[in-house]
């Protein structure tokens, strides 16, 4: 891939907040009140975004038929990884928890905001994704022959209103963490799947969209005319602002549809409809992710709806450890999803094999061959305790930080333990089988 004239998104410095750290400056040593960053010039000079980095205007990719291709023509087969816990935490792999409430992002937020104000949660969110993703993560994906990185979001990502992101002067919705993370993808010739895991009110009820609903009855987002409106509205400025990038691979309009995991079917597709009709008012050429949940019927025809340069896409969480088991689950999974004849490329978009080689080197190997797009869950998870096991094969990494009780703990205690979040210190450990081969290695042969 070669340089060529770049689309830029032009930032104000005095709006950079996370871009400072994020994009422009990564290893940042350890917080302390005392020790405050340099405060933004009051100039009118503007960092400006370089969101298509290593790619140029052929590398943009569609669709034809059953494959993603870029504008050459040719067959482009994404193979990556998930940046799961990086804008939405999930208590079991974030180390983020509450002590009295249920722990999700919207419930953390709301503590940070009620214990040290607005202001101060901005920073620690900041703060947050510094460490947890920053240069020498794009790094260790491109090392390992990964093409793609599927970007987990929900609407408090790019909406001020919900105290993750500021408020930018005559700006509805805010780029920067998105526009960063693409910037450094887009650097180390990586792909960014946009992916919504997170909507306006919770699609699904689970953790995972940033909200928890505990009974499946009372997610009502197919029903509530004004979340639906407001995603759809969403996903429209967030085509607007990235229209004719040349890095985004793609745009996965949401994640797990299902409320508390139940089956797709003709009200989430109807919903799907209704993003498909919104983005493509404003963008006709950028391959849009169908989810299923969770299996081959669970997705219509493409011709049902019409769509057209669209990509389906599968979850696939077997809890085997078994070789063999997973193998037959996993054919009869692509072997179901093949035989409905969609003419789509398909991925799955998210799934681990746990802690065994044997199912990792077969199961990618099994994909390769059916020629599907994958990206697995997830590039990282903490754990608290050093030589645990738990939640074998679920990260490539694995850091090791005190549980951030964002409740109880002080402030000065919070910005501690989330240092402790980077990939690179000392302490963090890869993903090792019990031959001593590690995931790292399995991932860069497959990719």
């Amino acid at each position: 891939m070669k340089k060529e004239i770049i689309k830029l998104i032009a930032i104000p410095l005095t709006s950079l907040g996370a871009i400072t750290l994020t994009s422009c400056n990564f290893n940042v040593g350890p917080y302390s009140e005392n020790s405050e960053t340099e405060p933004a010039s009051d100039s009118e000079e503007e960092y400006q975004y370089d969101l298509n980095g290593a790619f140029i205007a052929s590398d943009y990719l569609t669709v034809s038929q059953n494959k993603v291709v870029n504008q050459d023509g040719d067959e482009v087969i994404l193979h990556g990884v998930n940046a799961g816990g990086y804008l939405v935490t999930e208590g079991w792999m974030c180390a983020t928890s509450l002590s009295n409430a249920t722990v999700d992002h919207l419930n953390i937020t709301n503590t940070l905001v009620e214990r040290f104000g607005k202001a101060k949660t901005l920073e620690i969110w900041e703060y947050y994704r510094e460490n947890f993703w920053n240069e020498d993560d794009f790094i260790n994906v491109a090392t390992m022959n990964m093409n793609v990185i599927r970007l987990p979001f929900t609407y408090m990502s790019l909406d001020p209103e919900y105290n993750n992101v500021p408020k930018k002067a005559g700006q509805e919705f805010n780029f920067d963490i998105l526009d960063a993370f693409i910037e450094g993808a887009a650097r180390n010739s990586i792909y960014v799947i946009l992916d919504l895991h997170g909507a306006y009110g919770s699609q699904n009820g689970q953790d995972h969209s940033g909200q928890v609903i505990h009974d499946a009855s009372d997610v009502d987002f197919y029903s509530n005319t004004e979340n639906k409106a407001k995603t759809v509205h969403l996903w429209q400025e967030i085509a607007r602002h990235y229209k004719d990038v040349n890095s985004i691979a793609a745009y996965d309009i949401l994640n797990e549809p299902g409320e508390k995991a139940g089956t797709t079917s003709t009200r989430h597709w109807n919903f799907y409809d209704e993003i498909y009709d919104a983005i493509r008012e404003v963008d006709t050429r950028r391959p849009l992710v169908m989810e299923s949940c969770w299996d081959g019927p669970n997705l219509p025809k493409p011709s049902v709806y019409n769509w057209e340069n669209v990509i389906y896409s599968f979850h696939n969480y077997t809890n085997e450890t078994d070789p063999a088991s997973n193998l037959t689950n996993y054919q009869n999974k692509v072997g179901g999803v093949e035989n409905q004849n969609f003419n789509v490329p398909l991925q799955m978009g998210e799934f681990t094999l746990y802690d065994s080689e044997t199912s990792w080197t077969t199961i990618l190997g099994y994909l390769n061959s059916h020629g599907w797009h994958w990206t697995t869950w997830t590039y990282k998870i903490n754990r608290t305790q050093k030589g645990s096991t738990r939640y074998g094969g679920w990260g490539v990494y694995y850091t090791y930080c005190p549980r951030i009780m964002m409740d109880t703990d002080s402030l000065e205690e919070i910005m501690e333990k989330i240092y402790c979040l980077d990939t690179n210190h000392d302490d963090v450990e890869k993903m090792t089988f019990s031959s001593s081969v590690t995931l790292e290695t399995i991932m860069r042969n497959y990719c």
